[in-house]
Protein backbone atom coordinates (compact mmCIF):
# COMPACT_ATOMS: atom_id res chain seq x y z
CA UNK A 1 0.00 0.00 0.00
CA UNK A 2 1.31 3.23 -0.66
CA UNK A 3 0.84 6.87 0.33
CA UNK A 4 0.65 10.05 -1.21
CA UNK A 5 3.62 12.29 -0.77
CA UNK A 6 1.68 15.00 1.78
CA UNK A 7 1.07 12.19 3.82
CA UNK A 8 4.10 10.71 3.78
CA UNK A 9 5.63 14.06 4.64
CA UNK A 10 3.00 14.99 7.63
CA UNK A 11 4.42 11.41 9.05
CA UNK A 12 8.04 11.17 8.73
CA UNK A 13 8.64 15.02 8.39
CA UNK A 14 11.64 15.03 5.67
CA UNK A 15 13.01 12.26 6.01
CA UNK A 16 14.20 10.89 2.35
CA UNK A 17 14.75 7.13 2.68
CA UNK A 18 11.41 6.69 4.74
CA UNK A 19 9.28 8.66 2.69
CA UNK A 20 10.57 6.84 -0.17
CA UNK A 21 9.63 3.76 1.53
CA UNK A 22 6.42 4.49 2.67
CA UNK A 23 5.77 6.15 -1.14
CA UNK A 24 7.46 3.49 -2.97
CA UNK A 25 9.29 5.44 -5.09
CA UNK A 26 13.61 6.01 -5.51
CA UNK A 27 14.47 8.18 -2.81
CA UNK A 28 15.80 11.05 -5.42
CA UNK A 29 12.31 11.28 -6.31
CA UNK A 30 11.32 11.64 -2.86
CA UNK A 31 14.82 14.38 -2.44
CA UNK A 32 13.34 16.28 -5.08
CA UNK A 33 9.20 15.90 -3.60
CA UNK A 34 10.86 17.38 -0.27
CA UNK A 35 12.54 20.32 -2.03
CA UNK A 36 9.28 21.37 -4.06
CA UNK A 37 7.63 20.97 -0.67
CA UNK A 38 10.03 23.05 1.26
CA UNK A 39 10.42 25.93 -1.33
CA UNK A 40 6.92 26.20 -1.65
CA UNK A 41 6.95 26.57 2.59
CA UNK A 42 9.33 28.90 2.34
CA UNK A 43 7.58 31.03 -0.41
CA UNK A 44 4.63 31.38 1.87
CA UNK A 45 6.62 32.86 4.32
CA UNK A 46 6.69 37.15 5.11
CA UNK A 47 9.47 38.43 4.30
CA UNK A 48 11.09 40.89 6.71
CA UNK A 49 13.40 42.91 5.02
CA UNK A 50 12.94 46.34 6.26
CA UNK A 51 16.61 45.91 8.01
CA UNK A 52 17.37 46.05 4.13
CA UNK A 53 16.29 49.62 3.61
CA UNK A 54 18.56 51.72 6.45
CA UNK A 55 21.73 52.56 5.80
CA UNK A 56 24.68 50.40 6.78
CA UNK A 57 27.20 51.12 9.27
CA UNK A 58 30.93 52.49 8.49
CA UNK A 59 32.83 49.21 9.24
CA UNK A 60 37.19 50.33 9.89
CA UNK A 61 38.99 48.64 8.08
CA UNK A 62 43.23 48.54 7.54
CA UNK A 63 44.23 52.12 6.63
CA UNK A 64 40.37 53.53 7.64
CA UNK A 65 40.67 57.06 8.02
CA UNK A 66 37.22 58.69 9.61
CA UNK A 67 38.41 62.17 7.84
CA UNK A 68 38.99 60.96 4.47
CA UNK A 69 35.71 61.47 2.92
CA UNK A 70 36.84 61.65 -0.46
CA UNK A 71 35.26 57.76 -0.68
CA UNK A 72 31.84 58.66 1.15
CA UNK A 73 29.81 59.73 -1.70
CA UNK A 74 30.60 56.81 -4.05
Amino acid sequence: MTITFLEAYALHGPDVERIAFSMGIKPHEADRLINREMDLRRADMPRHGRHLDRPRAMVPFAGFDPTEKSWWGK
